[in-house]
């Protein structure tokens, strides 16, 4: 994470004042200039951090969903791309970085470091609609944003990769950015002439076909890296399926001309869209009645959205309910219920997923729901409010507000576990036993050490509890509890590979020794 105790006093006036001498800011009006210095006063997360020369603005792979303007100094990027290219930036006084993260929601792409002292102006990702609210910065975040994506993208799809970045640079100004916000939009149907291929930045689509008898065939789930329209740009010209959004989902898409100039120019990306042709069409063979049905609710219950899925193997599984039972024990009330979609032996049961597009985290106010690099999201309660809309915004209830005295009391047993660690804690003293031993016996841990527990101005009276895989300790309490081994986390793109459903292969090359 970025250092985050370097942030210093700001007066809304004095930082409009820097602002104004910047292009990007030239033609606010006085309205729009009060009302982005009323959200300077007053939208949490707006601040100002100032950054001696070598520390880190930025970590390559975080999801801080922060775009940064620099007020003064400089800074760097000096990192290398997912092709191996090295990659050296300077952004001075008036550059704008982090589009990736407040506009798409994804992870940083470089680190930034400070080359001098700088001042970096922050606004978190619900405050960009009052930069927006300007047409030509709204205009300027826009393609900035569309060429960085595109760019990205190019630089992690294995189908661009004997590409060269020239061709990128014709390609960009040929690229539109579409953004889907709900499941089930069409954007192909099959038959419908196609005038693009498209690559998906981010999100899932579905692919369906229907039949000649009539019948209505999920045959995939399409993400991140993969494409479509390449069946119809190399063949009749018309769609050979229908595609709905899966979710929310961001699009890349590259106008059918320059889909032909890509193909003609570079006969291998051809070669490598062909021979999915014919994976797909063999795919509609394999895909029977039962595992379409299966693939329809699995998308219906956000089973396909999860980064990170608990599962049990029901050929395993004896129904002991110890996964529960420890669940409850360690966070005050159990994140888990045994009870869920059945895919293939195995059971998922209600449980934060992980999702790819978490609502929850749209939905704080704060910033208080997070995301590791690693991909699980997890709670900042030190900057909860207990307002519990995120709770709301999960569309399959597995978030829950619990009661603060509960809520502390879990913290404090955790703390115990570990005996080392500070869990966040609402009350400034503990006001009960934190009762060791019970977690003692369950899991044979025998730690003496008493954490101190937080303080924290503000108490609310209850707060959001989820599955966050035990964050912060050595072990998952379900998996570490199971007698059997029958619960396990496992990715959705392999437990539908596993079973044979959907092809986990990804198109997304990995980073070199996660370098």
């Amino acid at each position: 994470m970025a250092e985050h105790t370097n942030q210093v006093a700001i007066d809304p006036a004095e930082i409009w004042r820097t602002l104004r001498q910047f292009d990007a800011f030239s033609t606010f009006t006085d309205q729009q200039r009060e009302s982005l210095e009323h959200a300077i006063a007053h939208e949490f997360g707006m601040t100002v951090r100032r950054y001696a020369q070598g520390d880190y603005i930025c970590h390559k792979g975080e999801f801080e969903l922060d775009l940064c303007i620099v007020l003064s100094g400089r800074a760097e990027v000096h990192d290398r791309d997912d092709r191996g290219v090295e990659v050296h930036t300077v952004y001075e006084a008036g550059s704008i970085f982090g589009e990736l993260g407040a506009m798409g929601g994804r992870p940083r792409s470089f680190d930034v470091i400070a080359a001098q002292q700088t001042l970096v102006f922050h606004i978190p990702r619900h405050a960009l609609k009052h930069l927006e609210i300007n047409e030509k910065l709204r205009g300027i975040l826009a393609e900035r944003y569309r060429e960085r994506a595109v760019r990205a993208m190019s630089a992690r799809v294995e189908l661009f990769a004997p590409v060269p970045e020239s061709f990128i640079d014709e390609l960009i100004p040929h690229c539109q950015i579409a953004r889907y916000d709900l499941r089930g939009v069409p954007i192909l149907e099959q038959g419908q002439a196609v005038d693009g291929f498209y690559i998906i930045l981010d999100g899932f689509v579905q692919i369906v076909r229907h039949r000649a008898d009539g019948q209505r065939r999920v045959l995939a789930y399409l993400r991140e890296g993969e494409y479509f329209g390449e069946m119809a740009l190399l063949g009749t010209g018309n769609a050979w399926a229908s595609v709905f959004t899966a979710g929310k989902c961001e699009l890349i898409k590259i106008d059918a001309g320059e889909f032909a100039e890509l193909c003609r120019r570079y006969p291998a990306v051809e070669r490598a869209m062909r021979e999915a042709i014919v994976q797909r069409q063999h795919q509609e063979d394999t895909i029977t009645d039962e595992l379409s049905d299966l693939l329809e609710k699995s998308g219906q219950l956000g089973v396909i959205q999860s980064d990170a899925l608990l599962v049990m193997d029901l050929d395993r599984c004896i129904k002991c309910d110890n996964c529960v039972r420890a669940c409850e024990s360690l966070h005050g009330r159990s994140r888990l219920i045994r009870n869920g979609v059945q895919i293939g032996k195995y059971l998922v049961p209600s449980a934060c997923r992980h999702c790819d597009d978490p609502k929850c985290m749209s939905a704080c106010p704060t910033g208080a729901v997070a995301r590791r690099p690693e991909g699980e999201i997890y709670f900042k309660y030190d900057v909860c409010i207990g307002c519990g809309n995120c709770a709301i915004a999960c569309p399959f209830d597995n978030i829950t507000m619990i009661d603060t005295p509960s809520f502390d009391l879990a913290q404090a047993r955790k703390a115990e576990i570990v005996g080392g660690r500070d869990f966040f804690r609402p009350y400034p003293q503990t006001h009960h036993d934190a009762g060791a031993g019970l977690l003692a016996r369950l899991f044979g841990w025998h730690q003496e050490a008493h954490a101190t527990p937080q303080t924290h101005e503000h108490v609310a009276p209850s707060y959001p509890i989820k599955c966050d895989l035990c964050d912060g300790l050595p072990f998952m309490g379900c998996v570490h509890s199971c007698p059997t081994g029958a619960a396990i986390r496992i990715e959705a793109a392999e437990l539908f590979e596993e079973i044979g459903a959907v092809s986990a292969r990804s198109h997304i090359r990995k980073a070199n020794e996660g370098k």
